[in-house]
């Protein structure tokens, strides 16, 4: 008896240190490789892109500094040999941070699981300064301040991959992913030491803020989006992008407190109306022909948002979840939804361009017989 308990103790004993490795080696499966074949999401160009947004209030009146956001991808249900030659689909978190002297300058970064037509994944990052229009001589201008690319083996597109950034003091992102069995480490980067970086706020900004005067004349900024962009529009079923579980760690003076909360409240966004500051969006076009599931549509995770091409274009202003907890309190709920809203600006141009012409018209009217009368 007492032979065969020692053979027991043994045997487990040597099989103790054989897990631990296994857990080792799929630790390193997820391997990266560095490359410069970047796939960059652009800003005010013909990129299409879809998105969903946080949502802090429901008059998008509400925003708030945090210290890193994420986001979980895949590509299930996706065969990258119907891409159109060349091309790329990405799937990520686009987030917005602020300069703590000039006014006007505000800083895009994005995260991207990138998927191209040859079946090659990679993770790519970058970040964009942006420099809003100031009256009278003032033009928007924006320039890459850094891009970077990896490409991933050992995981497969189909595979929930989880990005995470996040801010320390000393003025570095720290970029991660993870699966379920893995986590690795990316980079870190000194955004501070960057040209004309000196100044960045060490944080993210999340929630959402009025552009220029009240609606219709401005427009809503959206600082935290979760979505994809591609490098042309890829017109056929044959892939999806599911976006899961986006979240935010909040700072310990904010009222709900600090730690990781989940977007709570998500809408959605096009490209020709993703603002990140007053001038610049992410992408630039409508991604014509996308449609979405989302929360009760037909989906039972209230965290999560599938977009694919059926032909039919996701209608801005959708709501994609709204938990339980975070609906609007009687006085919240008199705001204007954001669908209404979306409307109401499209509405306005037209009644802006029309009451624009009626002025030129009257001007003229009264002008002219000035003119006239000079020239008598």
């Amino acid at each position: 008896m007492k032979t065969t308990s020692l053979l027991l103790l043994v045997t487990l004993l040597a099989i103790i240190p054989l897990v631990a490795s296994s857990d080792v080696e799929a630790a390193d499966t997820i391997e990266l490789t560095a490359t410069d074949t970047h796939h960059v999401a652009e800003l005010n160009s013909n990129q299409p892109y879809v998105a969903g947004y946080h949502v802090n209030t429901p008059d998008l009146y509400t925003r708030e500094g945090v210290e890193a956001t994420a986001v979980t991808v895949s590509f299930p249900s996706t065969d990258p040999a119907y891409f159109p030659s060349d091309s790329w689909l990405g799937g990520g978190m686009f987030v917005q941070a602020q300069d703590s002297k000039f006014r006007n300058v505000d800083y895009a970064f994005y995260m991207m699981l990138v998927l191209d037509a040859s079946g090659r994944l990679f993770v790519d990052l970058g970040l964009h300064q942006t420099r809003e229009s100031t009256a009278p001589i003032q033009m928007p201008t924006e320039e890459l301040v850094y891009a970077y690319t990896w490409q991933v083996s050992g995981v497969d597109p189909a595979t929930p991959v989880t990005l995470l950034a996040s801010w320390d003091s000393d003025g570095f992102v720290h970029y991660s992913l993870s699966t379920s069995e893995a986590e690795v480490h990316i980079v870190s980067v000194q955004v501070v030491v960057f040209p004309n970086c000196e100044n960045i706020s060490r944080q993210f900004y999340a929630g959402n803020a009025v552009a220029g005067t009240a609606f219709p004349f401005g427009h809503y900024v959206h600082y935290f989006q979760f979505g994809v962009v591609s490098s042309k529009v890829i017109a056929n079923n044959y892939w999806s992008v599911y976006l899961m579980n986006p979240r935010i760690l909040r700072k310990p003076e904010w009222r709900l407190g600090t730690g990781w909360h989940p977007v709570e409240v998500a809408w959605s966004a096009q490209g020709d109306m993703s603002y990140l500051d007053y001038d610049w969006m992410w992408g630039g076009a409508p991604y014509t022909g996308v449609s979405a599931q989302y929360h009760k549509n037909p989906l039972e995770n209230p965290y999560e948002v599938i977009f694919f091409y059926n032909g039919q274009t996701l209608q801005p202003g959708t709501i994609l979840w709204q938990n339980e907890s975070s609906r609007p309190s009687s006085m919240e709920a008199a705001a204007r939804t954001p669908r209404n809203q979306i409307l109401r600006a499209t509405r306005a141009r037209p009644l802006l361009t029309e009451i624009a012409a009626i002025i030129a018209v009257t001007i003229g009217a009264v002008s002219l017989p000035n003119l006239r009368k000079r020239r008598l």
